[in-house]
């Protein structure tokens, strides 16, 4: 792992004193349009700064968490994009155990791919929450299948489709839309808050892992990300939506995409970071 500097905000514990490991996966595959999402990782970090440890709602600080931040993973540079996400996977391996939660900043979406690949085998049922503007599951986009287009679809390789829980979709192809997966929720049959609060019993009882792409949020809110879509969630609402899976067992999640290349007001990395320390407090606070 490549040190990173600064560290997200109270992640001062070393590994061994601590029980959730904040890590980055600078990755970014083949991209069509807005680039900067490799940059991620250090653009929440750099906002971070910008926000309290203490949740005044939830009565929590980060400080009181044994939280460390260990870097990010460090990958091949010009490597195809499968032997770079091989390079994070066993870079994850090599510190991650059952117990230790781990949370990712990335990078595109794909870099979701390898973490579950490192974590899945451990959590028998494993179930995934996204929470995404897009469905991400293209086989293949810009003649690339690990695409940030394709990434839930690499996901779906490792944990069944069954178990994979796509909610906030406002756009995408029309067979991502017409050849739906089969727990695919889009925002147009429903608003996303109801949509989690209504699957919250499929959810508990199971391991759970929730991916956050922060375009998933309306561009008023987060317009620095790779592919901004109109029409999406409040940074309360999804607060909300964080807070709703209290009590969900959440065995690791992350928050990817932000570019803050295309945000030089840095207000996206700000409030992904809110949305970051919320879920930390919520799901491993108490």
């Amino acid at each position: 792992m490549k040190d990173a500097a600064p560290r997200f905000i109270a992640c001062g514990e070393s590994l061994s004193d601590s029980r959730i490991a904040v890590f980055g996966i600078p990755f970014e595959g083949s991209v069509n349009l807005r680039k900067g999402a490799d940059a991620g990782p250090r653009d929440l970090r750099l906002a971070s700064d910008s926000i309290e440890t203490y949740s005044p709602a939830l009565g929590r600080d980060l400080e009181d968490l044994p939280l460390c931040d260990l870097g990010d993973c460090e990958l091949p540079a010009g490597a195809p994009p499968r032997a770079q996400l091989d390079a994070a996977r066993e870079e994850v391996r090599r510190w991650w155990h059952p117990g230790l939660i781990p949370f990712m900043l990335g990078g595109d979406h794909t870099a979701t791919v390898p973490v579950i690949e490192a974590i899945a085998p451990a959590f028998p049922g494993l179930r995934i929450l996204q929470l995404d503007a897009h469905p991400d599951t293209r086989e293949e986009f810009l003649g690339e299948r690990y695409n940030y287009a394709s990434a839930m679809a690499r996901v779906m390789d490792v944990v069944p489709a069954e178990r994979v829980y796509q909610v906030g979709m406002r756009t995408g192809s029309r067979e991502e839309f017409e050849r739906r997966r089969p727990k695919f929720f889009p925002a147009v049959g429903g608003h996303p808050v109801e949509t989690v609060q209504r699957l919250l019993p499929e959810l508990s009882g199971h391991p759970l892992y929730v991916t956050i792409d922060v375009d998933v949020l309306d561009p008023s809110h987060a317009p620095g990300t790779g592919s901004p879509e109109p029409g999406g969630l409040s940074v309360p609402e999804l607060i909300e939506i964080v807070r709703l899976l209290a009590d969900c067992t959440v065995v690791g999640g992350d928050l990817v995409e932000v570019a803050h290349a295309w945000d030089p007001t840095g207000r996206t990395g700000i409030a992904a970071s809110w949305v970051i320390r919320e879920a930390l407090l919520t799901w491993w606070g108490k």
